[in-house]
Order: structure tokens, then C-alpha cells, then sequence
């Protein structure tokens, strides 16, 4: 009787396998309808986010088309070749007008700089850049301050959100000395990084 049984399970076994290969891989609980619906969905997916895309793109050439109305306006190519070549021009323009000019600007990395000022042993370069931010001068006061300096002379830029600021400090002691540079470099680096000052 066992080995009846097992000649039906063999036999039903290749007509599932059969019944399979006829319906393109559907096992009868409609997997491959599943699968179907499933590939559907990522094509319709698929489509709707590639419609956004070239809508985007459309929107943006759009743009640029306003900015240059002497070109044709189906010749999305051309519209951007321009586009290109004005960038070009513009930034050769921009370091040209840099390397003529000594502009007073704020980098994007913050800085502290504390030199002696033309071999004076009391007269201190300092050149500090950072986030601009609420207090900044009182800061810096305190920071000169702190080391018994005095500012006589001072310049500062604030260019989008950075500021740059150089100045001239003479400090109150006699001595001055790399002990009252480092202390001043100290204290403005705490300025620049924004932390409160330390008794020194």
C-alpha cells in the first residue's frame, strides 16, 4: 500500500509540474498573478517618478530659456551649451576682479592668526574668522582684554554669515612676550570656537 501511495504522490507531482509549465509558472494559487500585479505596480511607480524627473528638468530648462530669449526656443541643447558658457565666463570674470582687487572677505574656514606687527615687541596682528553671530565684538574685547591688550586699530567684513576681522593690539605690559601671544591666540581661538573664555 506505501508504495501506491508514493506512485500517486510521483504522479501528482508531475502533473503540477505540467499544469506549471502550461500556465507560464502559476502553481494554481496565483503566484504569477501576484508577480504580475507586483511588476505592474513598479512600472506605474516607475513611470510616474520618470514623469517628475522630466518635468523638473522641462522646469529648469524653462528657466534658463528666460535667461537667454535670443535663443531658439525648442533647442533645449543650445540652451544649455549657453547656460555653460556664461557660467564659464562669469567665474573667469570673478577670480580676474579677485586678483585685481585685495577685497577684505571672510573665508569659509575659520582662522586665528596672531603675529607681531613690524618687529614692535608690544604690537600684535590678530586676524580671527568665524560665524558671525550675536556678541561677536564683545568677545573679542574681552579676549584682548583678557591679556591686558588694547586695540588701536581694527577693520571688519561680514560677508553671508562669516565674519573677518584683523587687528592691531598692543599689549599693556612692558614685557609682552610669547607668553601673552599665546594667551591672546588662545583667547580669540575661544571666541572663534565660540566657548567661554578661561581665566587665563
Amino acid at each position: 500500500m506505501l508504495s501506491s501511495l508514493q506512485g500517486c504522490n510521483g504522479f501528482l507531482q508531475r502533473q503540477l509540474i505540467d499544469h506549471q509549465r502550461k500556465n507560464g509558472g502559476d502553481d494554481g494559487y496565483g503566484k504569477s498573478t501576484i508577480r504580475k500585479n507586483k511588476s505592474k505596480d513598479a512600472a506605474v511607480t516607475h513611470a510616474v517618478a520618470e514623469r517628475k524627473r522630466r518635468e523638473r528638468i522641462n522646469s529648469h530648462l524653462h528657466t534658463l530659456k528666460k535667461l537667454f530669449p535670443y535663443l531658439p526656443k525648442k533647442d533645449k541643447p543650445r540652451v544649455l551649451t549657453e547656460a555653460v558658457t556664461q557660467l564659464k565666463e562669469l567665474r573667469k570674470n570673478v577670480a580676474q576682479q579677485l586678483e585685481l582687487s585685495s577685497l577684505f572677505l571672510p573665508s569659509e574656514n575659520d582662522v586665528v592668526i596672531v603675529n607681531y606687527c613690524d618687529n614692535e615687541e608690544r604690537t600684535i596682528k590678530a586676524t580671527i574668522c568665524c560665524e558671525d553671530r550675536p556678541g561677536l565684538n564683545r568677545d573679542i574685547s574681552s579676549a584682548i582684554r583678557s591679556v591686558q591688550g588694547r586695540m588701536i586699530k581694527a577693520e571688519m567684513a561680514t560677508v553671508g554669515g562669516r565674519t573677518k576681522a584683523e587687528m592691531v593690539v598692543v599689549l599693556g605690559k612692558a614685557n609682552g612676550g610669547e607668553k601673552d601671544v599665546g594667551q591672546l591666540k588662545r583667547a580669540l581661538k575661544a571666541v572663534v570656537e565660540n566657548r567661554a573664555l578661561e581665566v587665563l
